[in-house]
Order: structure tokens, then C-alpha cells, then sequence
């Protein structure tokens, strides 16, 4: 079994037949998505419920939102769409006809997160400490957030107040169906498209001036919650700060058979699979390690699929990434494999960009944030790249295999001076490491002659990044992309030597993210796909 070569053709065809098994469990999964999002009880303000936010707050959501609430956090600047500006208090996913949030409309935005952003799920945190987020986060917001008492509109096109009140659900008939697509045609084709592709005629730009796009609705990633009645306050209401305006005139029917339209454009099973979600990544215990990305022994573990996001949003992007891991009781070996049409194995060029991927291992039970840790709470990081495995070939990855005519100035050294470098053909490899900085001075990054392909790297928060000492760098990777897909091997001893380092113990359930970058996209340093803390659970 352990000589079994298992080809990525062969995993991606098993991934295909496991997600086309998951349909037949969408609407209990999507059910179950939905009861995780919404509070058992509300909970009013308290002291107490404040500090349990403003502590909630500092170490999971002011990297983003900023230490202020007003959007302006150190990863900021690596995020597209923003985070939001608590102290304007321009909400987005609002169910009143004021536009104006209520406290659950924030628990579940809060819960759920925010796909088609960076906005990741928080639906694993106590309903305590969700609601401690949702008064602490109020508190920014420069204008009281009062909702007015619920009514509906007395007469068509005119406005209710609070809450909007859905009406009664109608019969989609195909009558029902010809007018929603009239409707369609009339009032949303020019911004989303004919066929709701997102490529309208229409140019956007939000109440900010920043230019932005309608929703591709084919691809069932909805910003607020995919629900009909949801779907429904969305569509009436409109999307305050974005060009997606109010449509009252939708109020009743019309709305209904709209909402209908609009959803038969995507697939519960797309809509489920776009939801960001913890899950347990159970570590199986073998007799022996695979010691390759397409060995037998992988068949030993259970497949858990994740979703990734964006930090930088973009439609076309990587959506998945499927996690194994097995260990011996001594090593752990952890296999990540993604759809990836390109191959970039190469940066040398400017406009080059290399693939990659990591494992990212929190060192207490309860994780820091999960972009790279914070200040004190340091993360650990095993990193695998595609040109450090390119680097493991015979041809050394260097200029003269991207340009084999490039030109060499050649200083003879006449005057035989320490200070000179002898003459020499261009090639890295043969330079004298004083004279090349990074490598002469014991960087990883910079040495042309490191065996790996990966290198074990820790962070206590952006900006922070850096290998581990030499003598602990113990982390094996190998890569394989085949078929249009990566499958990333990776292996290290259980408890390691060094300080900033997870050490795993049999039978213990440790916090694990994961990451992933595109290079023909671009991506590079914080730009990059990322899913959120997971949990592996080593088998004892």
C-alpha cells in the first residue's frame, strides 16, 4: 500500500464525487447555517457585556476595523471591499425601512461574516461574547442606531418604518416567472447584467466614490444572508452606501417573484459552499507516513474542504482548498491540495508572481487573530513555494534560465585584492556569498543553495514575519502540480525544538489555518486566499 501512487487526477475526481454527494445534504447544511447565525436570546448592554466586547474586539477585529472603529487597521490597506467604519455607522445588511441596523441584523453580519469580502465568520465564538461585540461595536457609531416600532406600508410605493414586515410568500407560477423576468429586464439587467453576470452596462461607484461592481449572481455568493426572506429585504430595501438602490414599488409580489428569479440563478450548493465555517480536521494515526503528495496512504484520512477568501477580492479566484493530515506519533504530515489553472514556478521578472501555500498553527488553545497572530501572541508557519521547489531540479532557478542570452559584466581581478570579486560566469551559484548581502548574511530566503522547499516562519502579527533560527528549521515539504491542481505535502516532528514553535501532542485539538497564493493573479506577501481557524484533532 505504501508504494501506491495515488495521481491528483485520481483525488480531484474523488473531490468532484464528494461535492457532488454533499447536494444531498445543502438544505439540512444550510438550515443548520442559519440556526449557527441567529441568537438563541438577545442580550442587553451591560458593563460587563461592554468589556467582554472592547476585549473581543482589540484581539480579533482591530487589525481590520482599527483601533478607533473607523475602518483604518494595519491590514487595511491589503483588504478590498474596506472594513466597515463603525463610527459613521454606515451599515449594509440592514432590515428596516430607515436603513438602519438592528442589534440581530449586527449579531448575524457578525456571525456570518461576509462573503464576497474579508469578512470572515465568527459564528464559533459564544453567543456572549458575539453580543459583547455587537454593543461595543454601537458604541462607535457617532448617530444613535434607534429603531423606530414596526409597520407596514399603508398604500403601494409607499414606506413602512422599523422593521420591515415580509408579506405572505405567493405562488411562483410560471405567469410568475415571465413577470419577474420583465421585472428583471427593466430594473436590474443594466447594472447586473441580462443573464445576472454582474457585467452591466452601468457604471458603479459607492457612496464613497470608489468604484465598484454589481453582484454576479450566478456564482451564489450573496454579501448578506442567501435566505428567500432575506433576499426579499434586500431587494426592497436596497444595499445602503453601495448603487443598489430601494425598490418599494417591489413591496408584495413582485418582490417575491424576483427573489425567486434571482435565486434560481445559482444553486443551494453553490450558496452553502461560499459560507465560511470551523470544522474538525481529524489527524488520523498510521504506521507510516506518506512520504509523497500522491501516496496511498493518504486514503487514511478524512478530506474536510475549505473555503478560502480573498483578502483582495476577486470573482475569479481559488474557492477551496482540501485539508488531510495523518501522523505516526512522532511527525505530523498535513496535505493540502487546490485547483490552480496556472503554473508559476518562476519570480524573477518584475511582473512575475510565484505560487505558494501555508499552514498556519496558533500556540494557544484560544488563537489570536488569525492574519498572522498579534502582538505578543505569536503564530507559527510552515510555508512551502513553488520556485523553492523548482530550485530542487537540477537547473537552479536563476536569470540566465529566463533569459539564456542575458549579458555579464565581468571584472577581471588583475590586482589579486580580497576586496574584488574573481572573475566568474553570472550564475549565482558560483558568486562568493560576501558579496551577495541576503546570503552572506544567513538569510533562507536569499541562499541559492537551501535543500528545501519550504521554511518554517513565525509572526506576532503584520508585518512580523520571519524564519525561524537555522538549526530549527526541521520542516519538509514536496509539491506536485499536475491536472490543472497542486497537491502540497507537509511534514515536521510533533514537538520541535525552539521557542515560537506549536508543539502537537497525540489526543489534543490544536487551531489551524490556511493559506494560498495565486501568482498569476498577483498574489504576493498579504495578498492572498486565507480560510479561517480550524480545528485538527490528532487521533491518540
Amino acid at each position: 500500500m505504501g508504494n501506491f501512487m495515488w495521481r491528483p487526477a485520481r483525488i480531484l475526481s474523488l473531490l468532484v464525487l464528494s461535492s457532488v454527494l454533499a447536494v444531498c445534504a445543502v438544505s439540512e447544511t444550510n438550515h443548520d447555517l442559519e440556526a449557527a447565525w441567529r441568537p438563541a436570546k438577545a442580550l442587553p448592554s451591560t458593563p460587563e457585556l461592554l468589556a467582554l466586547g472592547k476585549t473581543t474586539y482589540e484581539s480579533k477585529c482591530s487589525a481590520c476595523h482599527g483601533s478607533d472603529g473607523r475602518g483604518n487597521g494595519e491590514a487595511a490597506y491589503l483588504l478590498y471591499p474596506k472594513p466597515r467604519d463603525f463610527v459613521a455607522a454606515r451599515y449594509r445588511l440592514v432590515s428596516t425601512w430607515e436603513r438602519i441596523p438592528t442589534d440581530e441584523d449586527l449579531f448575524i453580519s457578525i456571525s456570518r461574516g461576509m462573503p464576497g469580502s474579508a469578512m470572515p465568520s465568527w459564528s464559533h465564538l459564544t453567543e456572549e461574547v458575539r453580543w459583547g461585540l455587537v454593543h461595543y461595536i454601537k458604541a462607535f457609531a457617532e448617530k444613535e442606531l434607534t429603531v423606530p416600532p414596526s409597520a407596514p406600508p399603508m398604500n403601494p410605493g409607499e414606506l413602512g418604518s422599523g422593521v420591515m414586515i415580509v408579506p405572505p410568500v405567493p405562488a411562483y407560477t410560471p405567469d410568475a416567472q415571465k413577470r419577474a423576468a420583465q421585472l428583471f429586464s427593466e430594473g436590474c439587467a443594466g447594472c447586473h447584467g441580462v443573464q445576472g453576470r454582474g457585467d452591466g452596462a452601468q457604471k458603479q461607484i459607492d457612496e464613497e466614490g470608489i468604484a465598484t461592481r454589481p453582484r454576479d449572481l450566478t456564482r451564489g455568493i450573496y454579501k448578506g444572508s442567501p435566505s428567500p426572506e432575506a433576499v426579499f429585504r434586500r431587494i426592497v430595501a436596497g444595499i445602503p452606501g453601495t448603487p443598489m438602490p430601494m425598490s418599494d414599488w417591489a413591496y408584495g409580489d413582485d418582490g417575491w417573484h424576483l427573489v425567486n428569479f434571482v435565486r434560481e440563478m445559482s444553486s443551494d450548493f453553490q450558496r452553502a459552499k461560499n459560507e465560511m465555517r470551523m470544522f474538525e480536521i481529524a489527524a488520523t494515526r498510521v504506521k507510516q507516513l506518506p512520504d509523497h503528495p500522491d501516496a496511498g496512504e493518504w486514503r487514511l484520512a478524512t478530506p474536510i474542504n475549505l473555503h478560502l477568501m480573498p483578502l483582495w477580492w476577486r470573482d475569479d479566484r481559488t474557492e477551496e482548498v482540501t485539508v488531510r493530515a495523518v501522523h505516526d506519533g512522532k511527525d505530523l504530515a498535513v496535505l493540502m491540495v487546490w485547483s490552480d489553472l496556472t503554473h508559476n514556478q518562476t519570480a524573477m521578472r518584475p511582473q512575475d508572481f510565484r505560487d505558494a501555500a501555508a499552514v498556519q498553527f496558533a500556540l494557544t488553545p484560544d488563537p489570536p487573530f488569525f492574519g498572522m497572530g498579534g502582538k505578543g501572541q505569536f503564530v507559527n508557519l510552515w510555508m512551502w513555494k513553488s520556485e523553492r521547489q523548482a530550485d530542487l531540479e537540477p537547473a537552479y532557478q536563476d536569470l540566465d534560465k529566463v533569459y539564456p542570452n542575458i549579458g555579464i559584466d565581468s571584472y577581471p581581478n588583475f590586482l589579486k585584492t580580497p576586496l574584488e570579486q574573481p572573475e566568474r560566469h553570472a550564475l549565482t551559484l558560483e558568486s562568493d556569498p560576501t558579496y551577495v548581502t541576503g546570503w552572506g548574511a544567513g538569510n533562507i530566503v536569499s541562499d541559492p543553495t537551501w535543500k528545501r522547499a519550504a521554511e518554517d516562519l513565525k509572526a506576532q502579527g503584520f508585518g512580523t514575519l520571519q524564519a525561524r533560527p537555522l538549526v530549527d528549521q526541521t520542516v519538509v515539504a514536496d509539491g506536485v502540480y499536475a491536472n490543472n491542481a497542486y497537491s502540497v505535502l507537509f511534514r515536521r516532528a510533533l514537538r520541535p525544538k525552539g521557542a515560537d514553535v506549536v508543539r502537537l501532542v497525540p489526543g489534543g485539538t490544536f487551531p489551524v489555518a490556511f493559506a494560498v497564493w495565486d501568482g498569476s493573479a498577483g498574489d504576493r506577501d498579504g495578498e492572498k486566499s486565507i480560510t479561517i481557524w480550524q480545528d485538527l484533532k490528532l487521533a491518540p
